[in-house]
Formats: C-alpha cells, structure tokens, sequence
C-alpha cells in the first residue's frame, strides 16, 4: 500500500548548463523528483505519470529500486518527453521539448485515471502539467479520496497557455498550493505579496506556499493568518533542476502526518536540499538519516515570522 501519490510527467533531460556544459539523459519530471522528496521522509510513494512507448526499461527499474511504486505509471505514446533544460542562472531556466517528443496534452490524456490501488493513499501532490489536466485530477481524487490532503504546484512555461491560472477557483479541491515566486509574478504580481497569497488562499487552500529557490520559501496558513519564511538550507548546489518539485513532495508529508504548514515546510526545504546536491531526480534517495536530523534541527531555529511585506 502506498501513504502518498505523486502525478504529473515522468521525463528525460538534456540540461545545457550556464558554463556550457551538456548533462545528458537524466531522470526528470516534476512527479518523479516529488516522489523522491517524499521519499527523504520515509514514505511509501506511488508515480502516476506517462512514460511513453520507448522509456528506457532499465530507468524505470532504477526508480523502482528505489522505492517508488511504479503500478500507476503507462506507455502511452510511442516517444517519451525528452526536455532541453536551460540553465542560465538559479533564478533563470527554461525548458523547451525535444522535436520528437509527444504534446503535453496527448501524455495527459494517456496518463488515464489513478489506479485503484492508489485510492486510499492519505496525500496526493499534482505536479505540473496542463491547466485543465490539473483541475481534473485534483477533483478526481476528491472525489475517490475525500479526506486526503491534495498539493498542487503549477508552471508558466512557453509551449502552453497558462492564463487559465489566472482565475484562483482551479483552487477550490485543494489543501495547500506550492508555486513559484515566479509563478505568482507572471500570473498575479509581486507588488503586494501578502494580499496576493491571502487572495489565492481564499479560493480554496489551507495553505499557500511560495517557493523562492535560493531565498527559501515563504509560506500562509490560512487558519492561522500568519506568514512564516523559511531560508534554504545552505549546501553547495550540484543542480538546482528540480529542487522545487522535491520541495513539493517533501511539503506534502509533513501536510500528511503533523498538519501543520510550518512542518511541511521544514520538510520541503530539506527535500529540496539533497535535490541540489547532483544532478537528476535520484540525487535525493536515501539521504543519511543523521544529516536529515541535523538539517532540520538548524532550520528550525532560522524561521522567521511575521508579514513579507512588513
């Protein structure tokens, strides 16, 4: 049996580094590095995801020796999505498909309904994927899971239409959203960040989280009205590709098993920090327990709290 579920695209990546240097065929893909932040906290995880007819077998069975249950993942179409990833700068990458690969949409549809063994699993992370894909699922497994905890974290990437974001009631399934700062400054501005954050809450989530790569993450409890800002946890970044996706599934377990949004985002910053560490999604698998301890125990005495405005 499976705790959490992450759903969302299963890749391979090229990424071209700012020094000029090429990083070929790593594992990618949003649900991937979220099941792999998950897994730094010991959960069991379930991959929703399309492969594509011509997904490398021994990858797949390196994810499955790894602890992710692999029962939700399909063939689909017959090429798998393969990524240019650009990495200009920590703050500037841009992800472009390979000519080959399949649409966004067509691994959408062919990623079909959560397999019923997933059904009962306590938390569910939504990676990015198509707008109105994301908006299905997340009301699918409200439907099939009514009292599991459901993430969603989304992207504003240039090969889709991202203005259906723009109206907040994508949010109303969901407990906690985890963009980007970038995110939120395409769709909605940076101007008056609280106001913004208390908005996107209101249409649905407990919880807003917003994900800010170097700086940390800055996260509302609605409940609470209360803001917290969490700075990143200060290693030495192999690869940053990915670290907000591991964030996300890290988020999710503390959501799961405390239920309380400071937990979650303690545990996502530290899932994001061994995500940084090399380069692909397996970077994060089987961290020393000790070095988790550790890098939680210093976080918690660097929260700040109070409004991000102020």
């Amino acid at each position: 049996m499976v705790d959490l579920v992450t759903t969302g695209y299963l890749t391979l990546d090229d990424l071209v580094l700012a020094d000029g240097r090429v990083v070929r065929d790593t594992l990618g893909g949003g649900a991937l590095y979220a099941a792999v932040g998950a897994l730094v906290w010991g959960s069991a995880v379930g991959l929703h995801a399309c492969a594509g007819g011509d997904y490398p077998v021994h990858l797949l069975q390196q994810i499955a020796a790894a602890g992710i249950d692999l029962r939700g993942v399909t063939d689909g179409p017959p090429h798998s999505l393969r990524l240019w990833l650009l990495e200009e700068a920590e703050r500037r990458k841009q992800q472009l498909p390979k000519l080959a690969s399949p649409s966004v949409a067509a691994l959408d549809a062919d990623r079909g309904p959560l397999p019923e063994a997933y059904a009962a699993a306590a938390g569910f992370h939504v990676a990015p994927s198509l707008p109105e894909t994301q908006r299905g699922i997340a009301a699918e497994i409200r439907r099939r899971a009514p009292g599991a905890v459901i993430t969603v974290d989304i992207w504003t990437e240039s090969f889709f239409d991202p203005t259906p974001y723009s109206d907040p009631s994508f949010l109303a399934d969901i407990d906690a959203f985890l963009p980007s700062d970038k995110e939120v400054e395409a769709l909605w501005g940076l101007d008056d960040l609280a106001a913004t954050l208390r908005r996107l809450a209101a249409a649905g989530p407990h919880v807003v989280a917003v994900k800010r790569g170097g700086l940390g993450s800055l996260i509302y409890d609605r409940g609470r009205d209360v803001f917290w800002e969490i700075p990143a946890v200060p290693v030495r970044p192999i690869d940053t590709i990915g670290a907000g996706d591991a964030y996300c599934g890290g988020f999710l377990t503390g959501m799961v098993e405390t239920g309380d949004a400071l937990e979650a985002g303690l545990r996502g910053t530290i899932s994001a920090s061994f995500a940084i560490q090399d380069y692909g999604a397996l970077a994060g698998i089987d961290p020393d327990p000790a070095e988790v301890t550790r890098r939680l125990t210093a976080l918690r005495g660097r929260v700040r709290c109070g409004d991000p405005d102020s």
